[in-house]
């Protein structure tokens, strides 16, 4: 199994690269929905440490005044109410928004993702797991659900997580809630349970050490006015965004979108044409990419870029995160296998790598 504490128990959370699962619940539905056919368990076996989740309430029962209710992923647009019902997990009654899906699908219950994430770290003890959660509704009964499950394997870490040690972090789940959802659940000290946060610094602000969760920079998604040819548009609009990313702060994190989601077509199928050797190459140098822009960026009068000494410096950005669909190992690895780019090699790289066009 991939262990990413072989890296080194002292290495940051924002100096290695790891495989992240993008709409990470999603295991049904149609062709140009479903994302993933493995479930959170066998995804983090396979390598995946970072997860993305949606989550939305639905009827799983009907009847009537006792509907049963549950949160559950979801991939796709539709109409919210709020219904009340019995909640499924708690066996409670509970007012809870369900959103009516229209051309997507529902995943897997919340209960189920947790119990993955818990199962996981519990058995390989040395790891962690990120589950990142956006996009939601009934986020207080999402925060609730996540302590209660979790228990002690909730990190409770306060502090910027990039800069945290991966020794830190074995044995843990993390959990963030985009700012507005923490916000909604409406606790004094969100953090202090458990309950962190993520901020994409590509819609602005700047590195904070004291903020309690993860930033990041980087963004998924093709226009949906171009229906075709995903593949392309994806990695051009990853290298336009590296290129963007590497102004920020050395310490945010990189994310990049391997993934190819779209209105039309078989998510599958074009996901599987990505991963063959050519495409492999061309994630590596995507990739590498971003190290080639941080090089640039960042060698000045100051910097001597051919010393091995200031590799470490030199290694400013990259994509640490690189989100796929349909994880496997194959792709777990390929992903994995990027941090042997040591840094000391990088002041050669910087005189022979091409950017994209």
């Amino acid at each position: 199994m991939i262990n990413y504490l072989n890296l080194g128990a002292d290495k940051q959370l924002n100096e290695i690269v790891m495989a992240g699962s993008h709409d990470a619940a999603i295991t049904q539905g149609s062709a140009n929905a479903q994302t993933q056919d493995l479930d959170i368990y066998d995804q983090a076996a396979a390598g995946v440490r970072i997860f993305d989740i949606r989550i939305t309430g639905a009827v799983v029962k009907k009847g009537g005044e006792s509907d049963v209710l549950a949160l559950k992923a979801y991939h796709g647009p539709g109409g919210k109410s709020t219904k009340t019902g019995v909640d499924l997990r708690t066996g409670e009654s509970t007012d809870m928004k369900v959103k009516s899906l229209s051309g997507g699908t529902y995943g897997m219950t919340l209960s189920k993702i947790l119990a993955d994430a818990s199962k996981f770290v519990q058995k390989e003890t040395s790891e962690f797991l990120i589950l990142k959660f956006d996009k939601c509704d009934n986020w207080g009964l999402i925060a609730e659900a996540c302590v209660e499950m979790l228990g002690d394997r909730i990190c409770k870490l306060r502090g910027n997580l990039n800069l945290r040690k991966l020794s830190e972090l074995r044995g843990k789940v993390v959990v963030l809630f985009s700012e507005k959802g923490r916000q909604a659940v409406g606790w004094p000290d969100a953090a202090a349970r458990g309950i962190l946060a993520f901020q994409n610094l590509k819609s602005g602000g700047a590195f904070d050490r004291n903020f309690d969760g993860l930033q990041y920079f980087g963004k998924g998604g093709t226009s949906v006015a171009k229906p075709f040819g995903k593949t392309q548009q994806n990695v051009d609009n990853q290298a336009k965004l590296m290129k963007k990313g590497v102004r920020t702060s050395p310490d945010v994190m990189g994310m990049m979108y391997w993934t190819t989601t779209g209105v039309f077509e078989s998510i599958k199928e074009r996901n599987d044409a990505m991963w063959t050797k050519v495409k492999k190459d061309s994630l590596r140098k995507l990739w590498t990419q971003g190290l080639y822009e941080s090089i640039q960026e960042r060698i000045g009068a100051t910097i001597d870029g051919k010393a091995h000494s200031n590799g470490p410096v030199l290694k400013a950005f990259m994509p640490n995160f690189v989100m796929v669909d349909f994880a496997d190992e194959d792709k777990c690895e390929t992903i994995f296998d990027l941090n042997t780019v040591a840094s000391v090699d990088l002041t050669d790289a910087a005189t022979v790598l091409a950017p994209i066009g």
